[in-house]
């Protein structure tokens, strides 16, 4: 026969194991109902919470409000209690094994907030009765007045500067002789008069947080915050956010009243990041989509050199040149140019800046913009907080990523000598203008030109750039306003040959263009064939496949 025992509570159970019980097995043989033994504990045991709520003195305080929230429960049902005299509460009848928070709280005094669990059983036994005691709770007074005067850098004062005051640690919990800090503080807002005075009302007193909150990280104190300020509402913030902890024992020491200097609204202002020296020091280009503009700033011999890339500095047709400046602005103290490659013509562009005034759009005018060409662009601002006054110089290449053009040569014109040959005729030791539709850039590897005429073909000469404005062979005037000159490996849409003997041979014919079909080629095969990295390249970095073969006709420049 098969016995079952269940015992829930710690009981002892004895069977009869008499002269009835000849197995002694503990059941007089020869029943048969029931033949089990059972023993039911309370199906859902109880148990209580209780503390004692003290002032930060470590005196009773009696009438302090605890609501207690058990598990999920929501404040549909609140369950509340009031200290005694004594400063004792109580709450009974909880659920064993309960999550519980208590919120402890009383007028003129910080609120506290802690959770407790409700012990549910002694081993593996359930009990009635197990207390939950979160021991003794000390809460701070709120009836102190702190002030703090604010003032701007420039050591006006922050009128109308909005603050905060978080008092902390404002209660704490002592159980079993430790002391921890409870979920408990004091949060105040107020605003700064016109003498940049800010008062927070109803908080706890410098004494008594310094006394609760420790030492160290976990001393008492008092956390500051302030908005950054814009004085005179013109967009541009006169002094930047304050976010700092004042311990207690300071305001102890140097009185309740401390005068506080805002920042500066920028943090990298006048200094240089450490992790990013290419970074401008004080006023200066942050970040923009114009590497080109910071070329000067950069001390790295390898960015400097990425920074001239035409590919970095590729502008898409209708796409907007974007900086952000280090600092605000001064209001209409940006002066954007936006000029030709030669720096000769002034083109359209709208500027348009932020609220903040430290960041700007630049859109030049569609209509005068052409792909693969170069184009300048000229800055002086202002800073707003300092007055120091900046330039810049940078280019940028118009094109999509998306979209590379092929090569091709535009014009071949040569250029008439003031002194000698004949007029409208190309004469030996005139150069020739080749004008491509995009910035090309030789590496190693010079580009090669052959001129053709019906009946002849000259040797190949090998090209010089000729970045605009040169007044080498070109004879360019000079840029009417300060563009930057310094390309990346000459890259430019302008090369040029001298018409003449490559060696000490006889004196080559004149070729007269009206009356004889000339022509100049540029054959990528007869020099594109080596190394790959040598290639000679395109505006959008696309090296030119050395089958490559363009062509235009001779004719005198203008």
């Amino acid at each position: 026969m098969k016995k079952h025992w269940a015992v829930v509570l710690p009981l002892l159970v004895i069977g009869c194991k008499g002269p009835d019980d000849v197995d002694q097995d503990g059941i007089v043989d020869g029943v048969r109902e029931p033949d089990t033994v059972s023993v039911v504990a309370p199906a859902n045991p109880k148990g209580t919470v209780s503390g004692q709520v003290l002032t930060t003195r470590m005196e009773p305080l009696s009438g302090v409000s605890v609501g207690m929230t058990i598990g999920s429960a929501t404040t549909d049902k609140p369950v509340t209690a009031t200290t005694d005299a004594s400063g004792n509460f109580m709450f009974t009848n909880v659920p064993a094994g309960s999550n519980v928070l208590l919120t402890i709280s009383k007028q003129g005094y910080a609120t506290l907030r802690t959770s407790a669990l409700v012990p549910s059983n002694a081993g593996n036994i359930p009990i009635n009765n197990g207390n939950a005691n979160i021991g003794a709770v000390a809460l701070t007074e709120t009836n102190s007045t702190l002030r703090f005067t604010l003032v701007t850098p420039s050591g006006r004062p922050a009128a109308g500067a909005q603050a905060y005051l978080e008092a902390t640690p404002a209660g704490t919990i002592s159980i079993d002789g430790t002391s921890t800090t409870a979920v408990s503080s004091v949060v105040v807002m107020a605003q700064a008069d016109a003498l940049g005075v800010v008062t927070f009302e109803r908080v706890p007193a410098p004494a008594e947080l310094a006394r609760i909150g420790g030492t160290g990280t976990a001393a008492g104190g008092y956390r500051l915050w302030v908005d950054p300020i814009d004085l005179n509402t013109d967009g541009i913030f006169d002094a930047g956010g304050y976010a700092r902890k004042i311990d207690a024992s300071a305001l102890m020491t140097y009185g309740g009243s401390q005068l506080i200097q805002l920042p500066a609204p920028r943090t990298d202002a006048g200094s240089v990041d450490p992790s990013n020296p290419d970074q401008a020091a004080g006023f200066g280009i942050l970040a923009t989509n114009l590497p080109s503009l910071n070329f000067a700033t950069i001390t790295d011999a390898a960015k400097k050199v990425e920074a001239k890339r035409p590919i970095r500095n590729l502008l898409r047709p209708g796409e907007s040149i974007f900086i952000s400046f280090t600092q605000p602005v001064a209001k209409d103290s940006l002066l954007a140019i936006l000029t030709d490659e030669f720096g000769r013509e002034k083109l359209d562009l709208t500027v348009a800046a932020s609220a903040t005034g430290d960041s700007y759009s630049l859109t030049p005018a569609a209509s005068a913009i052409r792909e693969g060409q170069e184009y300048n662009l000229i800055l002086r601002a202002t800073s707003a907080y300092d007055g120091s006054v900046k330039t810049w110089k940078g280019f940028f290449v118009s094109g999509d990523p998306k979209t590379p053009r092929p090569a091709q040569l535009v014009s071949a014109a040569f250029k008439d000598s003031a002194t000698t040959g004949t007029p409208g005729v190309l004469d030996q030791g005139e150069c020739v203008i080749l004008t491509f539709n995009q910035l090309m850039i030789q590496n190693s590897v010079l580009m090669e030109a052959v001129i053709t005429t019906a009946t002849t073909s000259s040797a190949s000469y090998k090209t010089t750039p000729a970045p605009a404005p040169t007044t080498s062979c070109v004879g360019d005037q000079p840029a009417k306003y300060p563009i930057d000159t310094v390309s990346f490996n000459d890259a430019t849409s302008r090369f040029t040959i001298g018409y003449g003997p490559v060696s000490t041979t006889p004196t080559l014919p004149p070729i007269n263009p009206s009356t004889t079909s000339a022509r100049v080629k540029v054959d990528f095969t007869n020099f594109q064939l080596a190394e790959p990295a040598n290639y000679v390249e395109t505006s959008w970095g696309a090296p030119i496949p050395s089958t490559t073969v363009v062509e235009a006709a001779l004719t005198k420049a203008p």
